[in-house]
C-alpha cells in the first residue's frame, strides 16, 4: 500500500485515531486526533512529514477533538461535515468531496446516525479503488456506536439514520475493504463491540447483528440495547463545537505540593484523586479520596462523578512509577476537558503518614468467604455496583443494586453504622464503588474481590 496506516490507541477511551502517510509524498491526514498532540508530532518530525488535514468523522461526545490543536501548532486544515457547526475556522465538507494524500483520495461519505452530522472516509487508491473506510461510529467491530447521545426522543429517528447509512453506503462496499473504527471495545459509544480495532466489510455484512437484522424493528432494537453513558458526554459535544482551550503541542506536568498546599486545595473543594494501584488503596488511603487507579480508566469515572471546575489533586505511588502515573492521569483528564489538575502530593501516602494523619483501608474477602458469612446469618449486606442490567442478568441473592455512578446521589436504603460488602464485575470498580461509598458516610467496607464471577462459580448456590 503506498499509503501508510498509523493507528494511536486511547485505551481509556476505547478509540482510536489514525495518521494516515504518503511518505512518497511526505505528507500526512490525521483523523480524530485527541487532544495531546504531541503523540502524532513525534511521528511527523521523525518521518519529516507534513500534516495537511485534520479531519473529524462527527463532533464527539466522549473526548476533546485535537484537531484545533494541529492548526495552531503546524497550519494543518481542519476538515469536518457542513453540519457539524463548529464555531471556529474548518472545511466544510459534503458527500461526495474528495481530498487529496499524494496520489490517492479520501472520499467523504455522509453516514448519520450515531450523530446527524457523522461523515466516514472512504481511502481511494491511485486506481480509484477503495482501500479502506475511515468509520468512525458509522461502522464497527460486530456493532455501530450508539444513537442515543441526543436522549431517547430521537433515539428511534437516529437508529433508521444509521440504518440507511449501512444499508445504502457501507455495505454496498466492496467486501475486502478494510474498516478502521474510531470507537471500539471499552467505548461507551461502543457498547457490544470486542477487542478488535479493525475489520473488513465483508465480515462485518455477514457476522454484525445490525448488518443481519431481519427487519427495520429489530435493527432499532439492537441499536438501542445500550447502557447508560457518562454524563461528561452531555458537555462535551457543546465544547468541540465552541473549541476548547488550547493546551499546546505537550501536557504541562502539575506541580508537587505539600501538606500545608494540600489542606488549602481541600478547603477550597478538592477531590483527592487516588490513582495507585485498587490493591494498595484499599489497604490504605486517605480518608475521603476515590480510587480511581491508573490500571483502570481514570477519566471515565472522573468525568462521570465529578465536575470539571472542581480542583483535582492526584495521590500517586513515590518514584517513576508515580511519575508515570501522574503523566498517565493528566492526559487522560485533559483528553475530556479536566484542565483543573493542580497538583500531586509529593511523597504520596508516605508523607501523609508520616505526619502522623489517619488513614483508611477495606477488609477483603472472596465470594467463598462472603457466603459462609452470609450462611452463618452474619449481619453483612452486600452492596452491587455494576449496572442495573448486569443485575438483573444474576446477583446476589438479597443484594442491593446501587450502580457505580449512583452512589453519590442515590440512597442505598442500609443504615451506615453497620458492615457493609461491596462487590462489581471485578475488584477495580469494586474498589472504586467502596470509596465512593465512603464518600457518603459508610465506614465499615469489605471489597469481594472476586465479584460476581466468583459468586457465580460457586457450586449450590441460590439462585
Amino acid at each position: 500500500m503506498d499509503v501508510a496506516i498509523v493507528p494511536i490507541r486511547s485505551a481509556e477511551l476505547g478509540n482510536t485515531s489514525y495518521l494516515l502517510v504518503s511518505d512518497r509524498e511526505k505528507v500526512a491526514v490525521a483523523i480524530d486526533p485527541v487532544r495531546d498532540i504531541g503523540q502524532y508530532l513525534d511521528i511527523l518530525t521523525s518521518a519529516e512529514l507534513e500534516l495537511t488535514w485534520s479531519l473529524e468523522t462527527h463532533v464527539h461526545n466522549d473526548f476533546v477533538s485535537g484537531s484545533r490543536e494541529f492548526a495552531s501548532t503546524v497550519g494543518s486544515k481542519i476538515g469536518a461535515s457542513s453540519d457539524a457547526g463548529l464555531r471556529y475556522h474548518y472545511e466544510r465538507l459534503s458527500d461526495g468531496d474528495e481530498i487529496d494524500l499524494g496520489p490517492w483520495r479520501l472520499r467523504v461519505l455522509a453516514t448519520p446516525g450515531h450523530t446527524p452530522e457523522h461523515v466516514a472516509y472512504l481511502l481511494l487508491n491511485a486506481t480509484g479503488q477503495p482501500e479502506a473506510l475511515f468509520s468512525g461510529g458509522a461502522l464497527m467491530v460486530g456493532t455501530a456506536a450508539r444513537t442515543d447521545l441526543f436522549g431517547p426522543a430521537l433515539s428511534w429517528r437516529f437508529a433508521h439514520d444509521l440504518e440507511r447509512s449501512l444499508k445504502e453506503k457501507i455495505l454496498q462496499l466492496p467486501d475486502e475493504v478494510v474498516v478502521y473504527p474510531t470507537h471500539g471495545g471499552g467505548s461507551f459509544c461502543a457498547v457490544g463491540a470486542g477487542d478488535a480495532t479493525m475489520t473488513t466489510i465483508g465480515a462485518e455484512r455477514v457476522t454484525n447483528p445490525l448488518a443481519t437484522a431481519r427487519s427495520s424493528r429489530q435493527f432499532v432494537t439492537r441499536s438501542l440495547s445500550t447502557g447508560t453513558y457518562p454524563t461528561y458526554y452531555v458537555r462535551m459535544r457543546n465544547l468541540n463545537q465552541i473549541g476548547a482551550p488550547l493546551v499546546g503541542s505537550s501536557l504541562v506536568h502539575p506541580p508537587e505540593i505539600d501538606l500545608a498546599s494540600l489542606d488549602h486545595w481541600l478547603a477550597q473543594g478538592a477531590l483527592l484523586i487516588d490513582i495507585r494501584a485498587a490493591e494498595d488503596f484499599r489497604s490504605s488511603h486517605i480518608p475521603g479520596s476515590i480510587a480511581t487507579g491508573a490500571d483502570g480508566n481514570i477519566s471515565g469515572w472522573v468525568g462521570w462523578l465529578v465536575g470539571p471546575e472542581r480542583p483535582l489533586i492526584l495521590v500517586a505511588d513515590e518514584g517513576s512509577r508515580g511519575a508515570e502515573e501522574i503523566q498517565e492521569a493528566v492526559s487522560q483528564l485533559m483528553r475530556i476537558g479536566y484542565d483543573r489538575t493542580v497538583g500531586y502530593l509529593g511523597g504520596g501516602l508516605a508523607v501523609w503518614q508520616s505526619a502522623g494523619r489517619r488513614v483508611v483501608g477495606y477488609d477483603t474477602l472472596n465470594a467463598a468467604r462472603l457466603a459462609e458469612r452470609l450462611d452463618a446469618d452474619e449481619l453483612l449486606p452486600v452492596v452491587d455496583v455494576r449496572e442495573a442490567a448486569e443485575w438483573h442478568a444474576g446477583h446476589i441473592p438479597g443484594s442491593v443494586s446501587l450502580p457505580l455512578h449512583d452512589i453519590l446521589t442515590q440512597e442505598s436504603g442500609l443504615p451506615k453504622g453497620i458492615p457493609v460488602a461491596v462487590h462489581c464485575g471485578h475488584d477495580y470498580r469494586a474498589t472504586l464503588g467502596a470509596s465512593l461509598l465512603e464518600q457518603v458516610g459508610y465506614s465499615q467496607l469489605s471489597v469481594v474481590i472476586d465479584g460476581w464471577e466468583g459468586w457465580s462459580a460457586l457450586e449450590e448456590v441460590p439462585r
